[in-house]
């Protein structure tokens, strides 16, 4: 249990394992603690970092210093401080926006990129549709409890607490941050979404890391039909889709997410030890 001091804020992360680098970039709404499933599994064969983004967790930070670029560099602090050249990016939703940019601006850091449910922060119409009708509905502080499906909730209700509990440890969802001034939680998640803050849609054909799209088949803000579209702009790219979840595969369902997150992997990394001729072969 580490912190890396990044822009003014005190970043929060962990190691553990050995072997070739994983770096797990949490959602909204989550935190280093949400990988619980995955931490234990991968790092028997890989070097798993986690880290709580400014503003959940442990990384306590005020919401105005919460944006793109701050993520961005907070992910490269994390790297930087232990030492990584380059590792493969596990993304969920919020930390996939983090992810793809920070593919696209250091490509020599990144072996590979899962983003999993993630709107990206991406110039494209029918996800920001979704995305801003799903924002209109909920309050900042049930996103992710909302995402998970209805199945999931009925069928597993000690998870699904869980999954609410491991939310409420996230000190700026709930005004700790207020004090310091700026708009609220709610305001800054949308931020995000602003004109000017978007990645064109034809960016993505610049990665040049193995991708792989991760999408519940319930996932009603991220839709399985949009991220295939937005996985055509990626050359080689592949797409999982997970039966029975919602936004949240990774937790859902666990044992189905790891299978693909480790298969894709695998073949990720022998071709990162024979160089790549095109992306996302």
């Amino acid at each position: 249990m580490s912190f890396v001091h990044s822009g003014g804020v005190d970043i929060y992360y962990e190691r553990t394992g050995q072997g070739p680098a994983l770096l797990f970039c949490h959602g909204a709404g989550s935190n280093a603690a949400t990988w619980w499933q995955q931490i234990p599994a991968f790092s028997q064969r890989f070097t798993c970092i986690a880290f709580d983004a400014r503003c959940f967790g442990r990384s306590v930070a005020p919401l105005e210093a919460f944006g793109h670029e701050a993520l961005v560099a907070d992910a490269l602090a994390v790297l930087d401080a232990e030492g990584i050249d380059s590792a493969a990016l596990v993304c969920q939703s919020l930390g996939g926006m983090t992810g793809a940019r920070l593919a696209l601006r250091h490509p020599e850091r990144v072996w590979a990129f899962a983003c999993c449910d993630s709107p990206l922060a991406i110039d494209h119409p029918r996800m920001l549709a979704n995305v801003a009708a799903f924002l209109g509905e909920v309050a900042a502080t049930e996103l992710e409890d909302r995402a998970l499906s209805p199945a999931f909730v009925r069928e597993r209700p000690a998870m699904a607490w869980l999954y609410r509990q491991i939310n409420q440890f996230n000190p700026a969802v709930h005004g700790a941050a207020a004090g310091h001034g700026g708009p609220g939680w709610g305001e800054r998640l949308a931020a995000l979404f602003a004109p000017e803050q978007l990645l064109a849609l034809d960016d993505l054909r610049r990665l040049r890391c193995p991708t792989l799209f991760v999408v519940g088949a319930e996932d009603r803000v991220v839709t399985p039909a949009v991220v295939r579209d937005i996985a055509r702009q990626v050359e080689g790219s592949r797409v999982a889709e997970i039966a029975a979840a919602g936004h949240s595969p990774y937790f859902e369902q666990a044992q189905n997410f790891n299978a693909a997150l480790l298969a894709f992997l695998v073949d990720a990394w022998a071709g990162a030890r024979h160089g790549f001729p095109t992306a996302g072969a």
